[in-house]
């Protein structure tokens, strides 16, 4: 059960303010009837204020011909000093993915090695980790989140953490799966990890405390939400949002951006070239929205189109 009824307020009106922009307009009172099962013990929001970033950022979107593409394999944008987001070339791979990458005072974050075999991502972020140790994870087990993991292996001060669900739970001390938080210490940077199984069996997201940064993988981001275990998912995201009504979030950053800057449009899957894109960033509210959306679509998967993503049961 949650500590009081604020967080849960929270939770409300930020599907609220989702539903007032145009987000779920569609959908009022569906924040009630949430799957069951799901309410946690999120625990107390954070102390202290956020370090903050930026992404004022042009991202590298693909090109018409790629053949032409003069892009590089990798681009990188700092938040901050700390905090680095990169994202691999479309032309070389149409999930163009987006990695993370979080400097503490004794280890650093490598959140997915994307979808090539070359040594670039594994040298491009050599130079922002600044020597220290490296711990490699995934958001989770699919191949354009993990293909380039035999580039990090065996490499000094790396440390690759398995895609089996044992090995995650070990690596980020979560007793019993999915319900239990997780963690990870970088130093001065604590990590929150909530094990939110249902596009994948593996899935987890990452809160990062310092900077209210939540990284929500491929379970949400702008863009197509591809969805194995319907039921799973259900219950996932509403404890995801249950956590992020009690936690300060500057953003929600996904792996992808699949959707148009227009709202309601996707690009077709596979698209290399997406000139008019959605900005990466979501929010809390969008948290908000898609448990409220999953919660009135109800036990039976269905395909569901809001402004910012698609709701898409496999």
């Amino acid at each position: 059960m949650l500590h009081s009824n604020l967080p849960m307020r929270r939770y409300l009106v930020a599907a609220w303010l989702l539903g007032c922009v145009g987000g779920v307009a569609e959908l009022p009172g569906a924040a009630v009837d949430a799957p069951p099962g799901s309410a946690v013990d999120v625990g107390p929001t954070p102390d202290g204020g956020l370090v903050g970033g930026t992404l004022d950022v042009a991202w590298m979107h693909g090109a018409a011909d790629c053949a032409a593409n003069a892009d590089p394999e990798v681009q990188v944008h700092a938040y901050n000093a700390t905090t680095f987001i990169l994202r691999q070339n479309k032309c070389r791979t149409f999930e163009a993915p987006f990695i993370y990458v979080l400097v503490g005072t004794t280890t650093a974050l490598v959140l997915d090695t994307g979808d090539l075999t070359t040594t670039t991502l594994r040298t491009t972020i050599a130079p922002l980790v600044g020597g220290k140790p490296i711990v490699v994870a995934h958001s989770h087990a699919h191949g354009d989140h993990v293909r380039g993991d035999a580039t990090f292996a065996g490499q000094p001060n790396t440390t690759v953490i398995g895609t089996s669900l044992a090995a995650v739970a070990a690596a980020f001390g979560i007793a019993t799966w999915p319900t239990d938080p997780g963690s990870l210490e970088l130093g001065g940077r604590t990590l929150d990890v909530l094990a939110i199984p249902g596009h994948e069996a593996t899935h987890v997201a990452i809160y990062d405390r310092q900077t209210g940064l939540l990284l929500s993988g491929d379970a949400l981001y702008p863009g197509m939400l591809f969805i194995n275990d319907w039921a799973t998912y259900r219950t996932s995201m509403h404890r995801l949002a249950l956590f992020a009504a009690a936690h300060p979030i500057a953003h929600v950053l996904g792996a992808h951006v699949e959707m148009t800057s227009t709202p309601k449009q996707a690009y077709p899957y596979g698209s290399t070239y997406q000139p008019a894109e959605h900005v990466l960033q979501l929010t809390a509210a969008h948290v908000a929205a898609l448990d409220a959306a999953l919660a009135q679509l109800g036990a039976t998967p269905q395909r569901r189109v809001l402004d910012d993503f698609i709701i898409d049961p496999q």
